[in-house]
This record gives structure tokens, sequence and C-alpha cells, in this order.
């Protein structure tokens, strides 16, 4: 492997008999020729001509190495701002690429773990796994407590996706064991892990333990602002500039991108938090604080431009309202949500089965049965047997109520097997 620019001045330094300090003197401190030769800094084309100058060395001889260095930094910040722009095909050749490479001032397993991340996004879940363990191995092994966290997180997230919902707490769980061991814990990715721990722990039936980590999460995090434009703005001006052959330029703008799509994420995440929040107010009977919280979320949102996520705040006020009563109000959220999802959204499956149950308590029920099976055939197509056992059961109990006992046994049976392929799904068999 080729010498990197701080392996070449560090060896003509030691053939010249100079210290760190020799060489540094008059220019910079002995502890930033100590970063160069690290190369975990680059020097400026000023002090790099001071030092060649020092080490009797062309400036030619290091401008290759330096030139090459910065084109690869800022590659992999070009790489990093598609990535946060949900461009993750894309992102996946260049960082593929860096990972032949030898990039000193970054570590491997970033790239790796970005690398990973893109693998998951695309639905690649082995090839995912393989690469957050590879990160979580590295980061162990330095005894990087971040990095293990964020590993860990991942880790959970590709268990979730497979169903695999105890071996993602237990990766949840260890990572926050570790976040709460670093001093400067990052407060979002406490509660971006406390929500999903939240989520799987409500799919699961655990009301409580839901609701403790939805409150814990509620704690960490307040929303913060920043704009989407100008981060999609900055993304274009560094693709550009690094098409150009301008890195410096291409890595400033990447950069600023990054920042700001974090921001925006980081904002989400505080909406959605809040979201969840209210929910529970609302689970706890506190309908009317529910109903405030999520009108400001639904503000929130509408102005960030989340609209599935418009969407699904307009589905939870409307069980809000169904459970006081107020079908004239729940059927109107219900047909705003319905008008932002899309037609394969998941979401759809849960708002079918409020109308149905709206329309049940209006003794409309042929509407009833009508939503009721749409639901089911979205929770199918999505392969969640526990919604479909639920809706099964709910179209059950229609049938019931309509006086119609055969099709209501027919769904009580469709719902047994939901339930049979659920409990199969968690690891228990009958």
């Amino acid at each position: 492997m080729p010498a990197t620019l701080g392996q070449k001045i560090k060896e003509l330094r030691i053939q010249k008999g100079l210290t760190q300090s020799d060489l540094g003197a008059g220019m910079v401190t002995p502890s930033m020729i100590s970063q160069i030769e690290a190369d975990k800094a680059n020097p400026s084309h000023k002090l790099l001509q001071a030092i060649a100058e020092k080490l009797e060395t062309p400036i030619e001889y290091f401008l290759t190495d330096m030139q090459m260095q910065i084109e690869q930094i800022a590659t992999y910040k070009v790489a990093r701002s598609m990535m946060e722009a949900g461009e993750f095909e894309r992102a996946v050749p260049i960082l593929a690429g860096l990972m032949e490479d030898s990039v000193p001032q970054l570590h491997s397993a970033e790239i790796q773990f970005d690398l990973a991340e893109c693998l998951l996004e695309q639905g690649k879940l082995d090839d995912a796994l393989d690469g957050f363990d590879k990160v979580l191995s590295s980061a162990t092994t330095r005894k990087d407590l971040y990095m293990q966290s964020l590993a860990l997180k991942q880790l959970g997230y590709v268990e979730e996706k497979r169903h695999n919902y105890p071996l993602a707490i237990y990766h949840w769980q260890k990572a926050l064991d570790l976040i709460a061991k670093v001093d400067d814990h990052d407060p979002f990715l406490a509660a971006e892990i406390l929500r999903q721990l939240g989520k799987v722990y409500g799919y699961l039936g655990e009301k409580n333990d839901a609701l403790t980590s939805y409150e814990r999460a509620h704690k960490y995090i307040e929303p913060t602002a920043s704009f989407q434009k100008i981060a999609d703005l900055y993304r274009r001006l560094g693709e550009t500039f690094r098409e150009q052959g301008e890195f410096d330029r291409a890595s400033e703008y990447a950069q600023h991108s990054i920042s700001l799509y974090r921001g925006l994420k980081n904002i989400k995440l505080a909406i959605e938090v809040k979201e969840n929040f209210g929910i529970t107010k609302g689970e706890d009977g506190n309908a009317e604080e529910a109903l405030q919280t999520l009108a400001s979320c639904l503000s929130e949102y509408q102005e960030y431009g989340y609209i599935e996520k418009v969407a699904h705040t307009h589905g939870e006020m409307a069980r809000i309202h169904l459970a006081n009563k107020d079908y004239e109000q729940a059927s109107a959220h219900c047909d705003e949500a319905l008008k932002l999802l899309a037609e394969d959204s998941l979401e759809r499956g849960f708002v079918y089965r409020t109308y149905s149950t709206i329309r049940k308590e209006q003794k409309k029920f042929s509407e009833a049965v009508d939503f009721m099976e749409q639901s089911v055939k979205v929770f199918e197509i999505a392969d969640l047997p526990r919604e479909i056992a639920k809706s099964y059961s709910m179209l059950g109990d229609i049938y019931k109520e309509q006086g119609d006992l055969q099709k209501a046994i027919h769904s009580l049976e469709q719902m047994k097997r939901a339930m049979e392929s659920n409990l199969k799904e968690r690891g228990i068999v009958l």
C-alpha cells in the first residue's frame, strides 16, 4: 500500500533527524505535526510548502497524496449527503469504492456503517446485518461506546424488519445501556431508540412498557428548526462542485447539507415523540389534552411537509373521537387520512378499521363489513398476522351484531389461523 501524506512527512522528518517540535518550529505546534503525520489533519498549502522546505523536498512529492485525500473526503461527504436525501442506491457504489481504498482521515467503520445503512434501506437485510456486525465488532475493539450504540440500534432495526422482536428489543436495550455510559450522550439517538421500543412493545401488546418508553423519549428532546429546500440546494451544489473537480467547495457544501438533513430528521423525531405522548394521553382517557397535542403535531407535520405523518395523525385523532362517540369528527378525520395516503400504504389498514368501527356503531353494517374487509387485505399484503387476527375478530363482531352467525363463525376461524401464525412468528409453537 502506498505511503500516505502523513507517513511520507514522518519518514522524511526521521531521516533528517528532526523532532516534531523541530519541524513545526515557527509554524505550528508539535501536536499539529503529530496530527498531520497520523493523517488526522490536512495541512494548508502554505504550511505544506514550509514543511517541504524544512525537509528539503519538492512540494510536488506531497501534493498528489494530499489531493487524493481531499478528493476521498469530499467524495465521502457527497455520498453522505445522498444518503440524507434518501438516495441510497446512488450512494452504495461510492461507499463501496471508498471501502476498497484506504482513507486515512476516515475510519473504515464509519464507511462500513453507512454502506450497511444503505443496504438496510434497500431491503438487503442479510448484507446489512453482516455490515452492522462488523461495525459493532470494530467499535467494541476500539471501546467506542457511541459507535457501538449506533450499530446496536441498526441491528435492532434489521431484526424488527425480520419480525424477530425479542432480539430487536435486546439490541435496543443494550444500546441504551451504552448511551447512559457516555458523558455527552446524544438525546436524539436515545429518543429514537426508545420510540422504536415503544412501537414494538405496543405491537406485542405490552402496553405499560410501550407507555414507559414513549414517556422516557418525550423527556429527551424538544423540537429544533431547519430547512428542507436549503438542504437540497447544498446537496446539489456539493455534487456539482465535485463533478467540476472543486473538491474543497464540494466538501463544504456537502457538510452543510448533511447537518441540515440531520436537523430535519431530528425535527420529525421530536414531533413523532410528541405525537406518541399525545396518543398515550388519549389511551389514558385524557381525550381533550390528547386532541390538543395531536392538533399541534398535525400543524407541525404540515409545516414541514411530512404528508404520511399528517395522515397518521388524522387517523389517531379519528380513534380518539370514536372513543368519545363523536362519529362525525371521527369520520372527517378518516376521510382526510385516506385522501393523503398512498394506495399501498400500510396506514390505510388502520384507518379502514377505524372507519368500520364508526359504521358499526352507526348500525351501517354493510359499510362496516366493507371497510373491515379492506383492512384485512392491507394487513395480509403487509404480512402482519396480529393485525389480520384483530380485524377478523372485529369483523366477526359485526356479523354477530348483524345476526349472520355463519359468517361470524367463519371470521373467528380466520382469526384463529392468523393468531396461530402470529405465535409462530414470535417463536411460540402450540
